[in-house]
């Protein structure tokens, strides 16, 4: 069960720390330190934005046996998020990027909310640990990068992120008065209005589709959010005013969907 705590002081981490550091702390062991300090000090590991390329920096400790990210057998691994932003935009951003690092079933475990603080955590049973690199690389791709990475215990990390210049990346191009056909979906579907007034979606007759749409204003705010608990494989709504883009998915499973929609967006 998912613990939601709405507290009153929120602690802020702070930023702006070092390749060295970053690497001491997903490493966290003392006596790795001096082949740490010979590898990262005055070493820059900065991507084109300034933040730091953890995906270079995960690379070398793992070419250097510092970073194993591979266990003898399935163990329960506890992930850690904290950002600063939009409940709707974290979840919909952690909760692909998990999913393409193969990570599909995971049970959340604690949620704390205040005043746009998020502190979320997940358990999941695997015997591959969350390659830092690969979920820097995911992130990126929605302009979302990490401050830090702690390793605080034998199988349990934190992540700080920073989401300020977070952006929704499309995942489906839908024309203005034309019906599109959408395959099969991996991860929700992200699609731009593009102006249109009328959303138009059907399912395939033998799916069973329990409709969830979230629309979006062009600053990722949630400006309606519909959620069905009844089966509609045809579904017909007005698009808010104000509306950029469309978070469509299904209440309970993708996999009510897994013959893909029929997208038809009228001006």
């Amino acid at each position: 069960m998912v613990k939601i705590l709405f507290l009153i002081v929120f602690v802020s981490l702070s930023y702006g720390i070092t390749s060295l550091e970053l690497a001491k702390n997903i490493v966290n062991s003392s006596n790795k330190r001096t082949q740490l300090e010979l590898l990262f000090t005055n070493q820059n590991y900065q991507d084109s934005k300034g933040n730091l390329d953890i995906e270079k920096i995960s690379n070398m400790l793992k070419a250097n046996s510092l970073l194993n990210l591979i266990l003898p057998a399935p163990e329960t691994l506890r992930l850690n998020f904290k950002a600063q932003t939009d409940f709707i935009l974290f979840f919909e951003i952690i909760n692909n990027a998990l999913n393409n690092a193969g990570y599909v079933y995971f049970i959340p475990t604690d949620l704390v909310l205040r005043d746009g603080n998020i502190d979320y955590t997940i358990q999941v049973e695997s015997q591959y640990i969350l390659d830092p690199g690969v979920f820097y690389r995911l992130l990126k791709e929605n302009s979302v990068y990490i401050n830090n990475i702690k390793k605080v215990g034998l199988n349990d990390y934190e992540y700080d992120l920073n989401f300020d210049e977070a952006r929704l990346k499309i995942n489906a191009n839908v024309n203005l008065n034309t019906t599109t056909f959408l395959e099969k979906p991996l991860q929700d579907y992200i699609i731009l209005l593009k102006g249109a007034t009328l959303l138009k979606i059907d399912a395939n007759d033998t799916d069973e589709w329990f409709p969830k749409i979230l629309f979006l204003d062009k600053n990722l705010n949630l400006i309606k959010s519909i959620k069905s608990q009844v089966k509609n494989n045809h579904f017909s709504e007005f698009i808010p005013d104000g509306s950029m883009y469309a978070i469509i998915s299904d209440v309970y499973s993708l996999d009510n969907i897994k013959r893909g929609l029929k997208i038809y967006l009228k001006k």
